[in-house]
């Protein structure tokens, strides 16, 4: 706690960032795993879609689990007076909405690992304008109020970049992980429409 303190006042930017950083990497954890949002049920209920018949059973499925994969899907189940070229334009519209959703609360980590080595660089330069101030007092041959003044400086950075750089990994890894996510929903999608519009 010593040590935080001694970064001065950019360590609470940068506090707020490390806690809301942690709070959107475990909810997205959490709410990015597979099953959630490829959920087996919507997978089966694809599979099971033989004829156009069984297109209402699967809608009436779709409104009961909720889910981006579900909601694609019941976008494609419905509106089947369009021709197979418009379908896939919408299938393609809704897909990009639905990836949306997933990405949300991803910007907020993208944004702190942009700002968090940025006040981390903006507490050591008020840090050294203030050893400056020192120096200007006291002359250099207080070596140990220097040195005590710098290490307090350099804080803030080092706190800065221990933040940035576990953010930017879990950004990369989330952000790859909703691309899968929607290249696999893209898939089924397609095969869904192929069961709905055979090639003749």
């Amino acid at each position: 706690m010593e040590w935080l303190v001694g970064g001065g006042l950019v360590m609470i930017p940068l506090l707020i960032c490390s806690v809301l950083a942690l709070a959107v990497i475990i909810e997205r954890a959490i709410n990015l795993r597979r099953n959630k949002i490829l959920k087996p049920e919507i997978i089966q209920t694809i599979m099971s879609i033989r004829t156009p018949d069984d297109i209402p059973l699967a809608i009436s499925r779709c409104e009961v689990i909720a889910g981006p994969f579900s909601n694609l899907l019941k976008r494609i189940l419905v509106n089947n007076h369009l021709s197979r070229e418009e379908k896939f334009i919408d299938i393609q519209t809704a897909g990009r909405q639905e990836t949306k959703i997933l990405e949300k609360r991803l910007l907020i980590l993208e944004v702190i690992t942009a700002v968090a080595p940025l006040l981390g660089l903006l507490g050591t330069v008020l840090g050294l304008e203030n050893i400056f101030g020192i120096i200007s007092e006291l002359g250099l041959g207080q070596a140990k109020a220097f040195s005590g003044g710098l290490a307090a400086a350099i804080r803030t950075t080092v706190f800065g970049l221990s933040i940035a750089i576990p953010t930017l990994i879990a950004y990369s890894y989330f952000n790859k992980k909703v691309d899968n996510f929607a290249l696999e929903m893209e898939e089924y999608s397609l095969h869904i429409l192929n069961k709905l519009y055979p090639p003749k």
